[in-house]
């Protein structure tokens, strides 16, 4: 299934004049993030409190969540830790060690929504801020961390996930006290994106959206941007996120801010909740989707795909594996690609099967990367804007005359449905007839080789009507 994401309109958000364009690294298969990865934990979590907590929570409305906004590549949290109100992470959902290792445009996101919330803690809470990044791409490649990265309280281990700061300050003259002694003045995000090219740590900080400063290889303290704040507030000895995380800051922080211009939509509501449903009962929906019931066609319809095309299959959505298995029995190299963490790790080894993390509607795929798309009760989740991202990187991804196989429940109209076994949260399904899916194809770059509509169980052992297409990318 795909996480929800919805980028704040334009008109909300000032671009920043830098550019990673020319620098950037090339937009290939990412690996998947180590299991332990704090900071991924809090993706698939959605900013529930607290990373590291049973999921999900044993008693709801204990805890509270810290996601601000979510797009399709980068989350907006509190931050733990918030001495004062408006201290925000800035996270992108793709494992990365540094904002440095991003493709150029992801990049481009994270700091443009760092920038957009910056200036609404400065005109809404009254702070002055400055952003900060502690880059680890040198910690990633050696296999180990560093005192630098954040520990987690429980577990004493350290982040390796990129994340972005913004302090909120007293005053604006205190932005300079961040500069790291012998940093170098930059005026362009490039330096980070070759920096962490170069496999090299690195400390940068900015208050201006035309300059910043960087520092390779630093020797630094542990947390020494929060140390260095916390000074500013003349609070020198809290600056431990771990030991005094000011949870009341923290949530005054996530409600001010995602409650008012930037309150998402309905529509992202919905999206969120159905990936938190298939989290809480990956164990059972992976146990329950493992073999294909006697009436599938499925199997037949991934033969089909498989004759038709060649390469590398994109199994897009790919839950626990079992069609990414399928695919592989075929002899085809399989890219499995999921947002819902717990689901992607039960996918059981295979070498040709590649788990990576992800949104459908941002693969993390170069271009022309694959021969087939496999999409199979997948984009049902996503209303038909979101859809079309979708299909538009479905065609990017494709190489020539790649084939497309796509299948949703037919009707029309929106459905919100408990996932059952106590789960607490609901999935929600978006119905489409073939009327309603062709013009979304064409309009991606796609021509429609065959639609048709069968009947066959879901995941909830349910009868339902499918429409299914198989679309070719257009030269």
């Amino acid at each position: 299934m795909s996480p929800p994401g919805r980028t704040p309109p334009p008109s909300r958000r000032r671009p920043h004049r830098w550019s990673a364009a020319a620098h950037a690294p090339p937009t290939t298969v990412f690996t998947a993030p180590p299991e332990q990865c704090e900071m991924c934990e809090e993706v698939r979590l959605a900013g529930a409190f607290a990373t590291g907590d049973p999921y999900p929570p044993a008693a709801p409305g204990t805890g509270f969540s810290r996601l601000i906004t979510r797009t399709a590549a980068i989350d907006v949290l509190s931050g733990l830790g918030s001495l004062r109100p408006g201290y925000l992470l800035v996270v992108p959902r793709r494992h990365t060690a540094s904002l440095g290792e991003l493709p150029a445009a992801e990049l481009a996101e994270a700091f443009d929504l760092a920038w957009h919330y910056a200036d609404r803690v400065g005109r809404e809470l009254g702070s002055p801020t400055v952003l900060v990044e502690h880059g680890s791409s040198a910690v990633a490649a050696a296999g180990h961390s560093t005192g630098h990265a954040a520990a987690h309280p429980s577990r004493g281990s350290c982040i390796i996930h990129s994340h972005l700061h913004v302090f909120p300050l007293s005053n604006e003259s205190q932005a300079a006290l961040f500069a790291a002694p012998g940093s170098r003045r930059t005026t362009g995000l490039s330096d980070l994106v070759d920096t962490a090219q170069r496999k090299r740590n690195y400390y940068f900080c900015t208050w201006k959206r035309d300059e910043g400063y960087l520092l390779s290889d630093p020797n630094l303290p542990s947390q020494y941007a929060r140390r260095v704040w916390a000074g500013t507030l003349d609070e020198p000895d809290l600056w431990d996120w771990a030991a005094f995380p000011f949870l009341t800051h923290c949530q005054e922080t996530a409600d001010h801010l995602r409650g008012t211009e930037d309150d998402q939509d309905e529509t992202e509501r919905r999206l969120r909740e159905t990936l938190l449903a298939y989290g809480a009962a990956a164990r059972s929906y992976a146990a329950g989707t493992q073999h294909y019931g006697a009436d599938s066609s499925l199997p037949g319809e991934i033969a089909d795909l498989a004759s038709a095309t060649a390469g590398t299959v994109l199994d897009a959505g790919a839950g626990a594996g079992r069609d990414a298995l399928c695919f592989a029995r075929t002899g085809r190299p399989v890219i499995a690609l999921d947002a819902c963490l717990p689901l992607l790790s039960m996918i059981p080894d295979d070498p040709r099967v590649h788990r990576v993390a992800g949104d459908v509607r941002a693969v993390p795929v170069e271009a022309g990367a694959v021969g087939a798309v496999w999409c199979s009760a997948v984009l049902l989740h996503l209303p038909p804007a979101e859809l079309l991202r979708a299909l538009v990187e479905f065609h990017r991804v494709l190489a020539g005359r790649g084939a497309l196989h796509v299948s949703v429940k037919e009707g029309e109209g929106h459905a919100s449905l408990p996932m059952g076994g106590g789960n607490p949260f609901r999935r929600h399904f978006f119905y489409y007839r073939h009327e309603d899916l062709v013009p979304l194809a064409r309009k991606a770059g796609f021509e429609v080789e065959r639609s048709w509509s069968t009947q066959e169980h879901d995941s909830s052992a349910e009868l339902q009507q499918w429409r299914k297409l198989r679309l070719r990318r257009t030269t």
